[in-house]
Protein backbone atom coordinates (compact mmCIF):
# COMPACT_ATOMS: atom_id res chain seq x y z
CA UNK A 1 0.00 0.00 0.00
CA UNK A 2 0.88 3.21 -0.78
CA UNK A 3 0.90 6.06 1.98
CA UNK A 4 0.13 9.49 0.20
CA UNK A 5 2.16 12.25 1.58
CA UNK A 6 0.60 14.52 3.51
CA UNK A 7 1.14 17.63 5.90
CA UNK A 8 0.43 15.91 9.42
CA UNK A 9 1.59 13.04 11.37
CA UNK A 10 -0.12 9.54 10.43
CA UNK A 11 0.28 6.68 12.59
CA UNK A 12 -0.83 2.71 11.32
CA UNK A 13 -2.99 0.63 12.94
CA UNK A 14 -3.79 -3.03 12.92
CA UNK A 15 -7.22 -3.62 11.33
CA UNK A 16 -8.75 -7.20 12.10
CA UNK A 17 -11.37 -7.79 9.96
CA UNK A 18 -13.75 -11.00 11.12
CA UNK A 19 -15.27 -13.57 9.82
CA UNK A 20 -16.91 -16.92 10.34
CA UNK A 21 -14.88 -19.68 10.65
CA UNK A 22 -13.83 -22.74 8.55
CA UNK A 23 -15.72 -24.73 11.51
CA UNK A 24 -18.62 -22.13 12.43
CA UNK A 25 -21.70 -24.81 11.15
CA UNK A 26 -20.18 -27.47 12.71
CA UNK A 27 -19.34 -26.04 16.59
CA UNK A 28 -22.82 -26.64 18.52
CA UNK A 29 -24.77 -23.38 19.75
CA UNK A 30 -24.00 -24.39 22.79
CA UNK A 31 -20.23 -24.35 22.48
CA UNK A 32 -20.22 -21.25 20.35
CA UNK A 33 -21.78 -19.23 23.12
CA UNK A 34 -19.22 -20.66 25.50
CA UNK A 35 -16.24 -19.75 22.62
CA UNK A 36 -17.83 -16.02 22.34
CA UNK A 37 -17.63 -15.70 26.12
CA UNK A 38 -14.32 -16.46 26.00
CA UNK A 39 -12.98 -14.47 23.11
CA UNK A 40 -14.98 -11.35 24.92
CA UNK A 41 -12.90 -11.99 27.78
CA UNK A 42 -9.86 -11.99 25.74
CA UNK A 43 -10.96 -9.18 23.97
CA UNK A 44 -11.28 -7.08 27.56
CA UNK A 45 -8.06 -8.79 28.59
CA UNK A 46 -6.23 -6.99 25.50
CA UNK A 47 -7.74 -3.69 26.20
CA UNK A 48 -6.74 -3.69 29.31
CA UNK A 49 -3.28 -4.38 28.57
CA UNK A 50 -3.23 -1.58 25.91
CA UNK A 51 -2.88 -3.82 22.85
CA UNK A 52 -6.68 -3.59 21.25
CA UNK A 53 -8.39 -0.02 21.23
CA UNK A 54 -12.08 -1.40 20.22
CA UNK A 55 -13.52 -3.64 18.60
CA UNK A 56 -17.19 -4.36 17.50
CA UNK A 57 -19.41 -6.81 16.15
CA UNK A 58 -21.33 -6.01 12.48
CA UNK A 59 -24.81 -7.22 13.67
CA UNK A 60 -25.74 -8.02 9.65
CA UNK A 61 -23.01 -8.54 7.59
CA UNK A 62 -23.75 -8.91 4.10
CA UNK A 63 -22.92 -11.34 1.58
CA UNK A 64 -20.63 -9.10 -0.69
CA UNK A 65 -19.05 -8.32 2.81
CA UNK A 66 -19.51 -11.42 5.11
CA UNK A 67 -17.29 -9.31 7.89
CA UNK A 68 -18.79 -10.41 11.37
CA UNK A 69 -16.71 -7.97 13.80
CA UNK A 70 -13.64 -5.82 13.20
CA UNK A 71 -10.80 -4.56 16.08
CA UNK A 72 -8.44 -2.28 16.17
CA UNK A 73 -4.92 -2.97 17.64
CA UNK A 74 -1.69 -0.92 18.99
CA UNK A 75 0.42 -3.54 18.06
CA UNK A 76 2.64 -4.84 15.28
CA UNK A 77 1.50 -7.40 12.70
CA UNK A 78 3.23 -10.46 14.04
CA UNK A 79 1.83 -9.52 18.30
CA UNK A 80 -1.47 -9.12 16.55
CA UNK A 81 -1.27 -11.83 14.67
CA UNK A 82 -0.18 -13.98 18.12
CA UNK A 83 -2.98 -12.39 20.17
CA UNK A 84 -5.58 -13.99 17.51
CA UNK A 85 -3.92 -17.20 17.33
CA UNK A 86 -4.09 -17.30 20.88
CA UNK A 87 -8.30 -16.18 20.92
CA UNK A 88 -10.39 -19.66 21.58
CA UNK A 89 -12.65 -19.15 19.27
CA UNK A 90 -9.84 -18.44 16.27
CA UNK A 91 -8.19 -21.65 17.36
CA UNK A 92 -11.72 -23.94 17.43
CA UNK A 93 -12.40 -22.13 13.86
CA UNK A 94 -15.50 -20.26 15.08
CA UNK A 95 -14.14 -17.20 13.93
CA UNK A 96 -11.74 -16.10 11.03
CA UNK A 97 -9.71 -12.79 11.01
CA UNK A 98 -7.84 -11.24 8.50
CA UNK A 99 -5.02 -8.77 9.89
CA UNK A 100 -4.99 -5.35 7.20
CA UNK A 101 -2.96 -2.41 8.37
CA UNK A 102 -4.93 1.03 8.88
CA UNK A 103 -3.33 4.56 8.58
CA UNK A 104 -4.73 7.78 9.72
CA UNK A 105 -3.90 10.86 10.95
CA UNK A 106 -2.06 10.84 14.26
CA UNK A 107 -4.40 10.90 17.37
CA UNK A 108 -7.39 10.04 15.53
CA UNK A 109 -8.01 6.96 17.03
CA UNK A 110 -6.28 6.98 20.65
Amino acid sequence: MTVPEVDFELETWRMVLFRAGPRAGEISEEMARELRARHLSSARQQQAAGSLLFAGAVPEPSESLPVTGVAFFRTSEAETRAILDADPAEQAGLIASEIVGFVCPRGTLG
